[in-house]
């Protein structure tokens, strides 16, 4: 009786407990005490692999630790994976002994991965399967090995075992349950964390620099990496936060679209899983051989990747290398739970990024809409100090007008009593006669000037938009593009840009802005409504017998509304009732690239597509 109060009092001990390490230890300790063996190990079933995994032992006897090493067997591999494949018990007297497992079944053999109890000479073993509630799927093995007393296990263990194994499985189905809601309640609170760092009005790098931080730590991984597109080229990639890494790969490290693990998550927008080693070779990835030496471990063990989604729109991914571990014999790759959380963040992230962008944006528009203020603030006051200021002025020139030729009068008036007068008038008096005509002289002359200085400035003002100064040409033309973000996007426009090194221009900014603005505007009506690809590279071609030129093309590969545009620019059938206002901005665009610059601005259809070229010299007018 005092047995099955024991016996009863352990397996309630077994019930109550979810941790599932824990539990593996009681059950194993629980088997091997109850059967007096040597040994017990326990293995379950990797829902991702199908192998059955080592999570519990009571180890070898040089050694009581769980192994370091994962331990796990195919169905079918061994004597643990006959049980699998078969689902019934299996009983043996000495598991080295090759006759007595070919009496027992042709397809039984000890693989000798691992085993209890190795420094005997032979082993007597019993194996159950632990079954699901169902007993359709075999959850796992509990085995035990080494009879202590006598050397062989008897019907009797092996019906005990199998017991103790069906009880087992309800307390295993009951720890899984309770991992997962940990797990998730962990990446729940994960991801709560990671949010804090979110905020569009941090720096992006040292934004992302803390997100990989976090990412790193919460899912246990060697490095943690972020790669987003680049404003110049929307088919490339760079490294712009990683953290398990030296700082010195990031901004060096880049693919193109379809290029490696990365460049196949930009081109295809899903996720990539690698869970074997040997699987990288399958990708021909350049950078794995460069990060590798960085990394813990030395080697990639295991990946995974996800896009960095905003709607349709790819705008990077979030990479994870090698996960760690939690226990020895644990997982040492990346889940499907992995992926599903991992996708969660990069949404968040993808928002956040375009968040930052449009406030880049817009801080770009509001520092050249400031610019533009004050310039018409100028102009204005320069308008209002010139009609403030002319009535004053014109009635000080009239007055010192009046003054002087009332001087002029008095001094040459024919009068006998005053010529009597000045010839009596002392040297003095002369002196001071002449001084107030130098003075009128003066005064005359600084409202001239006074009435010159205010033509200029007025001149000056209606002018200050328009000062020509050397000009980062690829300047000009990314300030364009940031300027049509919004447009962009809601026309669903992407826009692949080469800059390629130019001579400085010597241009007025504001002018030709509306000048690139007006192209691309033009660019995006060949399009449909779902948007498409704009190509704008910025070259200089062989320099000609008159002077160096740079040239700026705008290339839409496949314009389905192409004629329509051509219509605008051109109308074939004498000018409609009512022009596109395109077609007026196009006229002045072209005006100002030829009359003011002495350049061109042409157009051309050409296989299903259209382009417009802009050239300017290198030395303005």
């Amino acid at each position: 009786m005092a047995q099955a109060t024991g016996f009863d009092k352990d397996l309630l001990e077994i019930y109550g407990e979810l941790d599932r390490d824990r539990l593996m230890e009681l059950v194993v300790c629980y088997a091997r005490d109850r059967l007096g063996a040597g040994g017990s190990s326990i293995f379950l079933r990797d829902d991702i692999t199908g192998r059955y995994v080592l999570r519990g032992t009571t180890g070898l006897l040089e050694s009581t630790k769980m192994p370091t090493e994962r331990v796990e067997y195919e169905p079918g591999e061994g004597l643990t994976g006959w049980i699998v494949k078969h689902g019934r018990p299996l009983r043996i007297t000495n598991v080295k002994d090759s006759d007595e497992l070919k009496s027992i079944a042709e397809d039984l053999a000890w693989s000798k991965k691992y085993s209890e109890i190795s420094a005997r000479p032979g082993q007597a073993y019993v194996g159950v399967p632990i079954l699901s509630r169902d007993g359709d799927t075999v959850l796992g093995v509990l085995r035990v090995s080494g009879k202590l007393e006598g050397d062989r296990f008897d019907r009797h263990d092996e019906a005990l075992l199998s017991h103790v194994a069906a009880m087992v499985s309800i307390a295993i189905e009951n720890s899984q349950r309770y991992e997962r809601e940990k797990r998730r309640a962990r990446y729940f609170w994960l991801l709560l964390d990671i949010n804090s760092e979110l905020n569009p009005r941090r720096p992006v790098a040292e934004m992302m620099q803390a997100v990989t931080d976090r990412v790193r730590q919460g899912f246990r991984t060697e490095a943690c990496q972020i790669y987003l597109r680049t404003e110049e080229d929307a088919h490339r990639v760079v490294l712009r936060a990683a953290s398990g890494l030296p700082e010195t790969l990031v901004g060096k490290l880049t693919y193109m679209a379809g290029e490696g693990l990365t460049g196949h998550i930009i081109e295809k927008g899903t996720a990539i899983q690698i869970r074997e080693a040997g699987a990288f070779a399958e990708w021909d990835d350049a950078h794995i051989a460069e990060v590798a030496p960085h990394l813990a471990s030395a080697s990639y063990r295991s990946y995974i990747g996800v896009p960095l989604r905003l709607g349709d729109e790819i705008l990077g991914t979030l990479e994870l290398i090698n996960k760690i571990p939690s226990a020895p014999g644990h997982r040492d790759w990346f889940t499907d739970d992995d992926e599903g959380y991992l996708r969660l963040l990069s949404t968040a992230i993808g928002g956040v990024l375009e968040g930052a962008r449009y406030l880049k944006a817009l801080n770009d528009v509001g520092i050249t809409a400031l610019r533009m203020q004050r310039i018409a603030s100028f102009g204005t006051l320069a308008q209002r100090i010139r009609h403030e200021a002319a009535n004053p002025l014109a009635v000080a020139r009239l007055a010192l007008n009046n003054l002087r030729n009332d001087l002029e009068e008095a001094l040459a008036a024919p009068s006998t009593q005053q010529e009597a007068e000045e010839k009596t008038r002392s040297p003095s008096a002369q002196a001071l006669d002449a001084r107030i005509s130098r003075r009128v002289s003066v005064i005359d002359s600084s409202l001239e000037e006074v009435s010159g200085k205010l033509l200029e400035l007025l001149k000056f003002s209606q002018r200050i938009g328009f000062v020509r100064s050397n000009t980062n040409w690829n300047d000009v033309v990314h300030e364009v593009l940031i300027w049509l973000a919004a447009e962009r996007q809601r026309r669903g426009v992407e826009i692949h840009v080469s800059y390629n090194d130019l001579p400085p221009l010597f241009i007025e900014p504001n002018e030709l802005f509306g000048v690139l603005v007006t192209i691309l505007r033009l660019a995006m009506e060949t399009l449909e409504t779902e948007g498409g690809l704009i190509e704008v590279r910025t070259y200089v071609p062989t320099p000609s017998t008159d002077g160096q030129q740079v040239c700026t093309e705008i290339h839409v590969p496949e314009a389905p509304l192409r004629e329509n545009v051509s219509g605008v620019l051109e109308p074939v059938d004498g000018a409609p009732e009512e022009l596109s206002p395109l077609h007026f901005e196009w006229a002045l665009a072209q005006e100002t690239a030829e009359t003011q610059y002495e350049g061109s601005l042409t157009w051309e259809i050409d296989d299903g597509g259209m382009r417009f070229l802009l050239e300017l010299p290198s030395k303005g007018k």
